[in-house]
């Protein structure tokens, strides 16, 4: 019995090792040797810059500010979605246009200028954009409203209790 077990074991040990051998390198995600970048690229943004970011049309007219960017499954941008209309973010529309649609250049002073060739009434005549992920201020501005809710419910209910209190 010893005679073949044997023979067995060293087959299966043969075969094992050669098939960690065969196995493919690791996906480049869990490698440890990835370059770290030190400086920001000449040419390259940083998204955080462009949140809030006045867009103008060609005449030189402030129409909106950027709300948010859209990234693709590569990592390129794809989308700006820009806020019309509205005064500090109340009443505001967020309209989603291509980021390829947007111009960039500077004005004397070096100041990055965002440009498209929409007119604010074009932009605030646009469908609104519904994003499917919602961030943290998205997720604070629901609860602030369902709390302001909730408390002109119980204001009404206490004066529906207390007809006479006013």
């Amino acid at each position: 019995m010893k005679a073949t077990v044997i023979p067995a074991l060293a087959a299966a040990l043969i075969f094992a090792s050669v098939a960690g051998f065969a196995q493919t390198a690791p996906p480049a995600s869990t490698k440890t040797d990835l370059p770290f970048v030190t400086v920001q690229p000449e040419g390259q943004w940083l998204t955080s810059r462009f949140i809030g970011q006045v867009v103008t049309n060609q005449a030189g007219e402030a129409i909106g500010d950027i709300n948010d960017l859209l990234f693709d499954k590569t990592g390129r941008i794809a989308t700006a979605v820009i806020g019309v209309g509205g005064f500090l973010g109340m009443g505001e529309k967020s309209v989603a246009i291509p980021f390829s649609s947007l111009s960039f250049t500077a004005d004397a002073k070096g100041t990055r200028v965002v440009t498209i060739p929409l007119t604010k009434e074009r932009l605030q005549a646009a469908p609104s954009f519904r994003p499917t992920e919602k961030t943290v201020y998205m997720r604070a501005k629901e609860q602030a409203g369902e709390l302001v809710d909730k408390a002109g419910k119980k204001i009404e209910d206490m004066r529906g209790e207390r007809p006479n209190d006013k």
